[in-house]
């Protein structure tokens, strides 16, 4: 089953095991996207951007 990036740390099952997923010799990379309404931006929305720019 797909999932996302988890720390190796995560895994307690040893049954399970991580390979890469690769499409023409690339890893396959996944994009995000944070959007809200114009009319909602206020301090907390501005800072919760912020906060996933520095994260991302």
């Amino acid at each position: 089953m797909p999932v996302d990036a988890v720390p190796k740390s995560e895994w307690f099952d040893m049954s399970v095991s991580r390979i890469p997923l690769i499409r023409n010799s690339q890893a396959i990379t996944k994009a995000y996207c944070a959007f809200w309404k114009k009319d909602n931006s206020g301090y907390y929305v501005e800072e919760f951007a912020d906060m996933l720019k520095d994260k991302f």
